[in-house]
């Protein structure tokens, strides 16, 4: 009966040590949300130089794929790793950084750290609609920029958002590029200042929706420390059809056009066309031409 007893205790002991252990390794999960997004993009495109010479090439056009993060509370926090993806590698190169950032959403804003869109071309960027050609008048430090810290807010109608980057590159200046956007509605308007070039960036874009039709307009201007750079570009949309008229003042214009059409929820073809109308003397214009099709998820 005693060697009973012992290993009844031992047994209750043993249990009772296993529900304590449990009770002190039970662990709540954050409720986040994470998706996998992307897209896969393959076009033949011929683009003659300024002596009217080309040949048929095919290729990756821009695909990529992407991690999406957000977890939902009074203070939300949020991230995003996005990589380039080359579908025509066959060495080490087949993937590339687009953004990796992370950040927390409260009631004054976001606030995101890392390599982020800018948010100066998310004005330039408005008539930056086709696969593969226009947006040539579009004067920017980069899409993408690394090392920064970005603030955004929205109140009803009206929005801000402000970038800084500090990547100590010059090794001169704590805050090498300082980007601001403040938008009201469909107008949008922006700034941009590389504090190492002293070279200054300014833009406003708009978009008038007519129901079947829309029409978006930009106009920007460099400033490199004395001498402008300016450029416009007017985009309009009908249905799956879009034109664009894009002008480099006192330089090249340029005229571009593209159809798209679903083949599938995800699966679609298009094609476009551009004129570049060169201003230098003795370059001829060119035509260009191209045909693909993507899968977007």
């Amino acid at each position: 009966m005693s060697s009973i007893k012992t290993i009844t205790s031992a047994m209750a002991g043993v249990l009772a040590l296993t529900t304590m252990v449990s009770a002190e390794t039970t662990v709540t999960l954050p409720d986040v949300n994470a998706s996998i997004y992307g897209k896969l993009n393959y076009s033949a495109y011929y683009n003659e130089d300024t002596s009217g010479n080309a040949t048929w090439t095919s290729g990756n056009n821009a695909s990529r794929i992407g991690l999406s993060i957000s977890e939902v509370g009074d203070i939300g926090a949020f991230g995003k790793v996005e990589v380039g993806v080359d579908m025509d590698d066959a060495g080490s190169d087949t993937f590339s950084s687009r953004l990796a950032y992370f950040g927390i959403d409260s009631a004054i804003g976001t606030v995101s750290i890392g390599r982020q869109s800018s948010v100066f071309t998310g004005v330039t960027g408005a008539t930056d609609v086709f696969e593969m050609y226009g947006s040539n008048a579009d004067n920017n430090q980069g899409s993408r920029l690394s090392n920064t810290a970005v603030w955004t807010n929205a109140v009803g109608p009206a929005s801000v958002s402000t970038l800084v980057q500090m990547d100590g590159t010059a090794n001169t200046k704590d805050i090498d590029i300082y980007e601001v956007a403040v938008g009201i509605g469909p107008i949008t308007a922006g700034y941009s200042k590389n504090n190492n070039t002293e070279v200054d960036y300014m833009a406003v874009a708009g978009t008038i929706d007519l129901g079947m039709a829309s029409v978006t307009g930009m106009y920007n201007i460099k400033d490199d420390n004395g001498t402008e750079t300016k450029g416009y570009e007017v985009v309009a949309s009908v249905g799956n059809i879009t034109g664009s008229y894009q002008e480099v003042v006192d330089g090249d214009t340029y005229f571009t056009a593209g159809i798209s059409q679903p083949v599938t929820g995800a699966l679609s073809v298009y094609a476009e066309y551009q004129l570049e109308q060169n201003a230098t003397a003795g370059e001829k214009d060119q035509n260009s031409y191209a045909i693909g099709t993507k899968i977007v998820f």
